[in-house]
C-alpha cells in the first residue's frame, strides 16, 4: 500500500524510507523506545518518492527472554476511506449549511411518535418519557438491542422538540476508524493533514439542532473525552486549528449493549455516561412485548400491501401462533 517493493526498503532505515516521519511520530520507533504497544493508531506519512498514505496501525513490541528485541506493526491502508469520508463530510456541509441560512427545515426528522408502533405498557411509558424529554435540551442516552427502533425514537424526539426545524445529523460511531471519526465530528482546518480543507464538522452542521451518535460504546475513550468537553462547555476546535467555536447542539447517543456492561468493560467512560444519561430511555426487545406483535403485523402488512398495490390478506392462525412463539432475535427490524 505504500507504493514500495520489498527490495526498495529492506536494509534501509525507517526514516530514510519515510522521511515525513520522526522518532516522535513513528509508531514503530515509539514502541521500540518505550516497549509499550500502540493499538489502532491512525497515521499519515509520505515515502521517499512523495506518495502519501493514511493507515491504521497496531504496533506491538517483541520481547525475547525479557529483553526488547524489536517491534512488529500491522497496518491497514485507509487512504481511500479517508478521502471518501472527507468527500462525504464536504457534501453534508454543502447540502445542510446553505439551507440552514434560509431557516428551512434542515436534515429534519423522518419519523414521529406516531411511527413508533406499540401499545404494550412498556412502550406507552417509553413514549410518554420520550415526549417529556423532547421538550428539554438535556442529553439523552438510548439503550436497546439491535432492531428495537433506536433511530426511529431519536427522530421522533427531534420532531417533537423545539429544535424540530433545525438539523438532525446522525453518525454511527462504529462505521469509521477513530481518526476519521474525529475529523468528521470536529471538522478540519486547511493543512491539518494532506488534502485537508477548511471544513465544518458534524457538530457545526448540527448547530441549533440535534446530533445523534449511534453505538457510542464503539467510540475510543480518547475521543469520548473530547465529546465530554463539548457537553460540558459547548465549544469545539477543528483539527489543526487553535480557535474554539461555540456550538448549540443537543446530543442524543445510543448503545446496543447494557450501559452497565459497557461501563464495566471500559467501552464507555463513566464521566461521559453521567453527562449523557441525564435522560435514559430503554427500548424493550420484541420478545418482551409480544402483545404488540399482532399490531406490528397489521402495520407492516398494510404498509407493504399498499406499496405493492395489493390487497391485504390476513395471516392464518397457524402463522399467528408461530409469530407468538418466535424469539425475534432481530426484533422489529
Amino acid at each position: 500500500f505504500d507504493g514500495l517493493s520489498p527490495e526498495e526498503v529492506i536494509g534501509r532505515h525507517l526514516l530514510e524510507v519515510f522521511p515525513s516521519l520522526t522518532p516522535a511520530t513513528s509508531t514503530l520507533l515509539k514502541v521500540l523506545a518505550t516497549g509499550k504497544p500502540i493499538p489502532a493508531h491512525e497515521q499519515t506519512f509520505a515515502n521517499y518518492k512523495g506518495q502519501r498514505v493514511t493507515t491504521i496501525n497496531s504496533t506491538l513490541p517483541i520481547f525475547h527472554e525479557g529483553r526488547l528485541v524489536g517491534a512488529i506493526e500491522v497496518s491497514k491502508d485507509v487512504t481511500r476511506v479517508r478521502e471518501l469520508s472527507e468527500r462525504v463530510a464536504g457534501l453534508q456541509a454543502a447540502l445542510l449549511k446553505p439551507r440552514s441560512r434560509k431557516g428551512a427545515p434542515v436534515g429534519g426528522a423522518r419519523y414521529t411518535f406516531d411511527d413508533l408502533v406499540g401499545e404494550h405498557p412498556t412502550m406507552v411509558r417509553l413514549k410518554e418519557q420520550a415526549r417529556r424529554a423532547a421538550a428539554t435540551n438535556s442529553p439523552i442516552l438510548v439503550y436497546g438491542e439491535t432492531g428495537t427502533g433506536k433511530e426511529l425514537l431519536v427522530h421522533a424526539i427531534h420532531a417533537a422538540s423545539p429544535r424540530r426545524n433545525r438539523p438532525l445529523v446522525a453518525q454511527n460511531c462504529a462505521a469509521l476508524p477513530e481518526g476519521l471519526l474525529e475529523s468528521l465530528l470536529f471538522g478540519t482546518a486547511r493543512g491539518s493533514f494532506t488534502g485537508a480543507e477548511d471544513r465544518p464538522g458534524l457538530f457545526e452542521l448540527a448547530d441549533g439542532g440535534t446530533l445523534y451518535l449511534d453505538e457510542i460504546n464503539s467510540m475510543q475513550p480518547e475521543l469520548q473525552a473530547k465529546l465530554l468537553r463539548v457537553l460540558q462547555d459547548g465549544r469545539i476546535r477543528r483539527l489543526g486549528e487553535s480557535t474554539e467555536r461555540q456550538v448549540d447542539v443537543r446530543i442524543i447517543a445510543s448503545t446496543n449493549e447494557d450501559p452497565a456492561a459497557a461501563l464495566a468493560s471500559g467501552r464507555l467512560r463513566r464521566d461521559l455516561y453521567y453527562r449523557l444519561a441525564v435522560v435514559t430511555l430503554e427500548l424493550p426487545p420484541l420478545r418482551e412485548r409480544a402483545s404488540d406483535i399482532p399490531l406490528l403485523t397489521r402495520h407492516f402488512l398494510d404498509k407493504h400491501s399498499a406499496g405493492l398495490g395489493l390487497p391485504r390478506r390476513p395471516l392464518s392462525p397457524e402463522v399467528e401462533r408461530f409469530f407468538q412463539r418466535h424469539s425475534w432475535p432481530g426484533n422489529v427490524r
